[in-house]
């Protein structure tokens, strides 16, 4: 299977690996736009350690204000990700919810209200309408050359955080496993790749809401501090 050469960026997280995977993922990154059709603002990235997981890849179309937590704590994921379940709540709570004092919290919110990622009424925060889906859509592909069932798992783990979640095989595997009842029980796309280096959506997979809203933030964070280092 030959290299391609690809004109997608990709931010790596994690030493690559040279082997048939990565020339693999090359193909997948190479055909991004034709597989996904993503925004205008989009972002990709490789090896990207997110909880317990570590995707291959992850596509994300993001809103420009995310740049905004670009200068505030990685921590702050975490009370947008609260605000995000709850909807509002006063700083008392969400002081007693993050472990911490309202006199240390006070700052770290003021913080995000000049980022105008939460606005503020009577001792009351919430998130601002934008920043609800401050990410519109996250793409994960989990691409392996064998071992499917393991890119299975894998894939059904993403699913707390995107979007979609999809398997990127060999041609000849996709084609055997395409009709795998896993696959459509757990809502996940299959991706086919080919030794001529076309990659194909042969399974759709089923869109979802992300499930834990602090990898979500968390992941927002690491993007806006990617694209303006």
């Amino acid at each position: 299977m030959p290299a391609i050469a690809s004109s997608t960026a990709v931010t790596q997280f994690r030493a690559r690996r040279d082997g048939p995977e990565a020339i693999m993922q090359d193909i997948v990154v190479h055909r991004i736009p034709e597989l996904f059709c993503p925004s205008q603002n989009s972002w990709t990235a490789a090896s990207l350690p997110l909880g317990a997981g570590v995707p291959d890849l992850v596509v994300v179309s993001y809103d420009p204000q995310v740049f905004a937590l670009a200068h505030v704590d990685l921590t702050d994921a975490q009370i947008l990700a609260y605000l995000r379940a709850v909807g509002k709540a006063r700083l008392e709570t969400i002081a007693q919810r993050m472990g911490t004092s309202p006199e240390k919290l006070s700052g770290r919110l003021s913080d995000l209200v000049e980022a105008e990622a939460i606005a503020t009424s009577a001792n009351t925060f919430s998130l601002t309408p934008p920043w609800r889906r401050i990410l519109p859509e996250i793409i994960t592909i989990e691409v392996k050359v064998s071992k499917w069932q393991k890119a299975i798992e894998q894939a059904a783990r993403n699913r707390i955080f995107a979007h979609r979640s999809f398997v990127a095989l060999p041609d000849k595997v996709a084609r055997r496993i395409r009709s795998e009842e896993v696959l459509a029980a757990l809502g996940i796309g299959l991706i086919s790749v080919s030794e001529n280096g076309i990659a194909t959506v042969v399974r759709k997979p089923r869109r979802r809401s992300p499930t834990v809203w602090t990898y979500y933030y968390r992941l927002a964070s690491i993007l806006a501090r990617s694209r303006t280092n």
